[in-house]
C-alpha cells in the first residue's frame, strides 16, 4: 500500500451499514444526525463494489469499505485505502435530493471506489503519472453509475464534461503526444 493512501478518522459518527454480494462490510458514517443521508451512497458503493469485482475479475482485496462524511473537507473526496472521506455534499443526501444532487453522490462514489484497484491496488510509479489514476477512475466512475442508472444516461454529461474538453485541449499548439 502506498503511504499516501494511509487514513484514518477520529470523532463522535453513527453510521449505516450493508453487505456486498461478495461479502465486503460496507459502511458510511457520518456526523450524529445526518446517517439517514448517507443511505443513497451505501446502495451505490456496495453495488458499485460488486460492478468493479465482476468487472475486473479482480476481487476487492479488503474484508471492508468505509465511506466517511467530513463537515468542510476542502477536497472533493480522497480514495484512501478501504475508508474514503467525503466532503459531505459528495456523500450525503435525501430521498428528496435533486436528480443534480444525487447524480454527484453516485459519480464520486463510484470515482473514488474505481480508485480502490486504479490507484491504490495498482499505483503509478510517480507523481507525474497520477493522470493514469484520475483518467481511469474518471472513465470507470461513469461507467458504473451508468450500469446502476441507464436512465441517467450519463455518456451525453461525460462528452460534454471531458470529452469536448479533452479534445480542445489536444488542439492547442501547446499540445504534445502522451
Amino acid at each position: 500500500m502506498s503511504t499516501y493512501l494511509v487514513a484514518y478518522c477520529v470523532g463522535h459518527f453513527e453510521y449505516l451499514e450493508t453487505t456486498s454480494e461478495e461479502g465486503i462490510q460496507f459502511r458510511v458514517y457520518t456526523v450524529p444526525g445526518k446517517k439517514e443521508l448517507g443511505r443513497f451512497a451505501l446502495e451505490v458503493g456496495a453495488k458499485a463494489i460488486s460492478f468493479f469485482t465482476k468487472y475486473y475479475g479482480i476481487d476487492y482485496p479488503l474484508p471492508k469499505q468505509d465511506m466517511v462524511a467530513i463537515p468542510d473537507f476542502s477536497f472533493g473526496a480522497m480514495e484512501n485505502w478501504g475508508l474514503v472521506t467525503y466532503r459531505e455534499t459528495r456523500l450525503l443526501c435525501s430521498s428528496s435530493s435533486s436528480f443534480i444532487d444525487k447524480s454527484c453522490v453516485a459519480y464520486v462514489v463510484g470515482h473514488e471506489l474505481a480508485h480502490q484497484w486504479f490507484g491504490n491496488l495498482v499505483t503509478m510509479e510517480w507523481w507525474n503519472e497520477l493522470w493514469l489514476n484520475e483518467g481511469f477512475a474518471t472513465f470507470m466512475g461513469t461507467k458504473v453509475v451508468d450500469h446502476l442508472f441507464p436512465q441517467w444516461q450519463v455518456w451525453t454529461k461525460f462528452l460534454n464534461d471531458h470529452v469536448f474538453r479533452a479534445l480542445r485541449a489536444d488542439a492547442l499548439r501547446s499540445s504534445h503526444p502522451i
